[in-house]
């Protein structure tokens, strides 16, 4: 500031030191303006000597000065975040076969539940988040909403995540369902052996569960889920599960158990165990799954059903995937027999970012104790037969996501 002075000052003088420029009443005038500048600036000048000062003072705060210990604001709710989400399926059905007549409906579900939903975060601390997830279901092809009309019947939890994994409280998946389905080519989509009841997944949600996902070390990881049925008098009333999980370049496997000891009235506890292969051979995944089924009712006899899957999923164009499943399931020493095959063959094909358009057959042989049908995995109503009856059903649909 003060060389901007200097230099101006500088300057007056040298034009009136100068002859045949300036005029003596032009110096007069300039030497004027000259100290009205100079007042001017001096209160300026004071200022930028205060603020530097200020600067270098340490800085205190209200919280500071009544030794309250305050973090910042990165150290709470870092990294906000809410995504929201979701898919809209809605499908074609065509069925025939079935001893009730044929039937044409218009479904929901063919490839993946419909559903809208919320997920996000913040950071807690460096290396943990907290997180949390709610998602609804609905039937698109009316609008109503599905898991029993619940607001969030498909997901609610909330939880917290780091390098020593996820750890989650809420209604969840269950980890013998996630694992079931990621060896089901159409991961329980329209015609698929666990969407129909060929192949269990056991219950697929629990509510009051709590979830806990192990990091993937050496290709293994763990998910372990506790679900408490909040009965008094009655601890023993809940359930539980285990899944182990192995992937190593083109190979993968898994092996999952599941308690349930909560279903329903009728049934004390039901086990669910299964074990899964796959194994990436160029453009197409194969999958492979065995599990069995162990109710003991509180009245009657106890019952083991064994079940069985093999499928694959072929990308055989850029945006064309082709699906195979066959799938088998019977009670041991039912009478009648209630076995049950059913094979599905499908195409998805992925028309841009956010849609798909997809065509499934699916056909069924039932013995004379089972009346299973191909069916979504959300619909909202299904094709009734007659035990005994061989169905087939045809889905053409649409699904778009965001």
């Amino acid at each position: 500031m003060k060389k901007i002075i200097l230099a101006l000052a500088s300057a007056g003088l040298f034009t009136a030191a100068t002859p045949g420029i300036s005029q003596a009443g032009e110096l007069e005038e300039m030497r004027a303006t000259l100290q009205k500048l100079q007042a001017q600036l001096e209160p300026m000048q004071a200022r930028i000597t205060q603020l530097e000062a200020q600067k270098n003072e340490p800085k205190t705060s209200p919280a500071a000065a009544s030794a309250v210990p305050v973090r910042s604001a990165s150290a709470f709710g870092g990294n906000p975040n809410v995504t929201l989400y979701g898919k809209l399926d809605v499908f074609a059905e065509y069925n025939s076969g079935g001893g009730q007549g044929d039937r044409v409906a218009l479904e929901s579900g063919g490839l993946n539940g419909s559903r809208l939903g919320f997920k996000g975060g913040a950071d807690i601390t460096e290396g943990v988040r907290g997180i949390f997830q709610v998602e609804a279901g609905y039937f698109a092809n009316n609008g109503s909403l599905a898991q029993g009309g619940r607001i969030f019947g498909r997901q609610a939890y909330a939880g917290i995540e780091g390098k020593y994994g996820r750890l989650t409280a809420g209604r969840q998946y269950s980890p013998l369902y996630n694992t079931v389905i990621s060896f089901d080519p159409y991961e329980q989509g329209y015609g698929s052996p666990t969407t129909d009841g060929n192949v269990s997944t056991g219950s697929t949600r629990f509510d009051s569960s709590i979830v806990y996902a192990s990091p993937k070390i050496n290709g293994l990881s763990a998910n372990v889920m506790v679900a408490l049925g909040g009965e008094t008098g009655n601890t023993s009333n809940n359930a539980a599960a285990l899944a182990v999980n192995y992937e190593n370049g083109p190979f993968g496997a898994s092996v999952a158990y599941q308690n349930d000891d909560h279903v329903s009235a009728s049934s004390s506890v039901i086990e669910n165990a299964f074990i899964g292969a796959s194994y990436q051979v160029k453009n197409t995944k194969l999958m492979a799954g065995v599990g069995r089924v162990d109710t003991d009712p509180d009245v009657g006899n106890s019952k083991t059903r064994n079940e069985w899957m093999i499928g694959s999923q072929s990308a055989l164009t850029a945006t064309g995937q082709l699906l195979l499943a066959y799938g088998e399931g019977r009670t041991q020493d039912a009478a009648p027999s209630d076995k049950s095959c059913v094979a599905t063959i499908g195409w998805v094909e992925t028309i841009s970012a956010q849609s798909r358009i997809y065509g499934i057959i699916s056909h069924h042989w039932n013995d004379a104790g089972a009346a299973l049908v191909p069916m979504g995995t959300s619909s909202a109503n299904n094709y009734v037969i007659n035990p005994g009856d061989s169905p087939t059903g045809l889905a053409l649909g649409y699904q778009y996501s965001f």
